[in-house]
């Protein structure tokens, strides 16, 4: 018997106790991400319920002090609701968490409605992660991200109802150079709108094939072809500026928790948002060459 982790994990989850349910991704249509196949797992398949309980004993028997779980991969939700209730039913019996969370995707969560949310909410899931990405439609169809404004307002409403938590993923760049400014400021009217728990920002990150032949960032086509031009350092950080500024003083913890992020600043909208927007302007008044050295030492990952 060996334990199986996800792929990926959000990096606020770093101390969670781990749970793999679904492999892969099962949109995997998306333009700027091809993480999982690119990770070695192309495929999307729901693990046998009788491997996931075993991966639920060995935590147990591992990390029997754990105080939170995550779910992954991509979608774990898209295995069904009955699935996921035996599966937090199986944990429960193992652990006695004070948060479980999961990765979702909004078309996922607006297929099964309020009330299986609901369900679920009540045998245990307490926050989800999912990537808003944009608020902009032409973006999100570009990108083939698969869910629109509509679908994001409605299941965010749904959330709330269930008082299940939302963490959204907003991603500079993602409208080029050609649309950022559309990017930020429809981004930030959705934003306003669905008045989430967490805002995590995230770059852009368009990341060459590996070594071992893994296959390319998909966007790497659009860029090749002329159809997106890539967004400057510079101009990132403009987007994180017209998107802060534009947020309204919600209760929401805004954070760009990522190390491909060339600022790193956190804080509550509704107490902090003067002074996180202060350090984004900061910054952008130091001299050239300062603001050219960040941006040359800050990594790309994934």
């Amino acid at each position: 018997m060996s334990y199986e982790s996800p792929t990926i994990r959000p990096p606020s989850e770093w101390r969670s106790g781990l749970l793999r349910v679904t492999r892969g991704c099962n949109w995997n249509r998306c333009r700027f991400c091809g993480i999982y196949p690119h990770l070695g797992q192309p495929d999307y398949s729901i693990r046998p319920l009788e491997e996931i309980f075993d991966d639920i004993r060995l935590l147990a028997e591992k990390r029997p002090d754990i105080e939170t779980l995550f779910l992954g991969d991509a979608d774990p939700l898209s295995a069904g609701t009955k699935t996921m209730l035996r599966v937090l039913d199986e944990v429960k019996k193992q652990f006695d968490p004070t948060r479980i969370t999961s990765y979702a995707r909004f078309s996922t969560l607006y297929k099964l409605g309020i009330v299986e949310l609901g369900t679920l909410a009540k045998a245990g899931l307490s926050r989800i992660h999912m990537g808003l990405e944009s608020g902009d439609e032409k973006i999100l169809i570009f990108q083939r991200k698969g869910q629109n404004a509509k679908m994001v307002r409605t299941v965010a409403s749904w959330l709330k109802e269930c008082d299940i938590e939302l963490s959204v993923y907003v991603l500079l760049g993602l409208g080029g150079q050609e649309r950022w400014q559309k990017h930020a400021r429809e981004t930030a009217l959705l934003l306003n709108d669905i008045q989430p728990d967490y805002i995590r920002i995230r770059r852009l990150f368009v990341y060459p094939a590996a070594p071992d032949g893994s296959p390319p960032c998909p966007l790497s086509r659009e860029i090749s072809d002329g159809l997106f031009t890539e967004q400057s350092p510079e101009g990132t950080i403009l987007e994180l500026e017209m998107l802060l500024d534009l947020l309204e003083p919600m209760n929401a913890f805004f954070t760009c928790d990522h190390s491909n992020n060339y600022l790193n600043i956190s804080g509550q909208l509704d107490t902090d948002k003067t002074e996180m927007l202060q350090e984004v302007r900061t910054f952008l008044s130091l001299p050239e060459k300062q603001r050219n050295q960040r941006y040359q030492r800050t990594g790309s990952g994934i």
